[in-house]
């Protein structure tokens, strides 16, 4: 009677544990933001809301296609690049280990280190098919079947400030693009609201849907903070 009870105890744990599981996987992921780099809109200490499902959920078996396309002007958590040397049971095993661990243990973490596995915060500025170029701190799109550009905020859902648009003596906002670039089939071009940085698809070229893990809907906490972006 005492093994049966301690297996149906640690049944329930495991239930528990599985449901927790999906419900991150599936619907909501949260994050705490490190960086300046997506001020004004996000700033160091915000608790941020993510819904994976829309964008394609991430789960043991790999990630699952998406059921709604990304938009211009949104924020999207994007995984760091994959190390191609480490062979598929090793990655496998590393989103196995995140996945029962709601994130709190990686192997690649272990092995290579934070920055290896932790996932980073971006607005999406260009689609694919968009044509883009950088026009001092902003960018200018024309998509797909257009023959004209627009500058981003034309084009974006919804409104967004951004930071980091007078130069400096050490950065300069006209870090980027300086010729024309297409996102090819898939491809998406991400930016950071601090447009004085060298980062996002500016720094190492447009991302793929694989890697693009979540929508941020909401911001949590602090309670002062609370908003949706």
């Amino acid at each position: 009677m005492a093994a049966r009870k301690r297996m149906r105890a640690l049944g329930k744990v495991l239930l528990v544990l599985l449901v927790v599981s999906l419900v991150r996987a599936f619907l909501f992921q949260t994050y705490r933001v490190e960086s300046m780099s997506m001020q004004p809109t996000l700033v160091p200490g915000d608790r941020i809301i993510s819904f994976p499902l829309p964008v394609g959920a991430v789960t043991v078996f790999g990630k699952l296609p998406r059921l709604t396309g990304m938009e211009r002007g949104e924020l999207v958590i994007v995984n760091p690049d994959p190390f191609p040397t480490e062979s598929r049971w090793f990655l496998a095993w590393d989103s196995m280990a995140r996945f029962f661990t709601f994130q709190y243990y990686s192997p690649m973490g272990s092995r290579y280190g934070d920055d290896a596995v932790t996932p980073g915060v971006y607005r999406v500025i260009g689609l694919p098919g968009d044509t883009i170029r950088r026009k001092g701190a902003l960018y200018d799109l024309r998509p797909a079947g257009s023959s004209v550009f627009s500058n981003e905020f034309a084009l974006a859902k919804g409104n967004y400030a951004l930071s980091g648009i007078t130069a400096s003596p050490l950065v300069s906002p006209a870090i980027g693009l300086s010729t024309e670039q297409t996102m090819a089939a898939d491809q998406y071009f991400i930016a950071c609201d601090d447009r004085s940085l060298l980062a996002g698809a500016a720094l190492w070229g447009p991302v793929g849907s694989e890697r693009i893990v979540g929508r941020v809907i909401a911001v949590c906490w602090p309670p002062r903070r609370l908003k949706i972006p």
